[in-house]
């Protein structure tokens, strides 16, 4: 993506709810160090991640025998927004979602680019919740 950068977390996150998206239509645990083969990623990261989203209600764990990791929301309603603010941290420019914003800028009250970054964030964000995981 040109100029957006996301963390790993998310990057790696999305990767994964990509990669368990049939368990949903099959209801079958796929072991995660599958996934982390297949993909090419670190399975304890893989592992911490997985964890994050059983958490937020997307995935849903078993262990043992036949156990792993499956999605119990359906892809076609997750969208890309949800997932990047699952791991993002706060936006870089924390004055424009604040409801404190002098709290993390002095120069929030004069700020004459602050209206265009917030016509920007919008539009982002908008962009990003039409998109499912479904359609990815």
């Amino acid at each position: 993506m040109c100029g957006m950068k996301f963390s790993r977390k998310t990057d790696y996150g999305i990767i994964l709810m990509e990669a368990l998206r049939p368990s949903f239509a099959s209801g079958k645990f796929i072991a995660l160090a599958e996934v982390a083969r297949q993909e090419g990623l670190p399975v304890l990261f893989v592992a911490k991640l997985a964890e994050a989203l059983c958490k937020k209600g997307y995935l849903e764990a078993k262990r043992g025998l036949g156990g792993g990791y499956r999605m119990v929301r359906d892809p076609k309603i997750i969208t890309l927004k949800e997932l990047i603010d699952a791991f993002e941290e706060p936006p870089m420019l924390r004055c424009m979602k604040s409801s404190d914003p002098k709290k993390h800028c002095s120069l929030a009250a004069t700020c004459p680019t602050r209206k265009t970054w917030n016509g920007i964030d919008e539009k982002v964000d908008a962009l990003f919740q039409n998109v499912t995981l479904a359609s990815l």
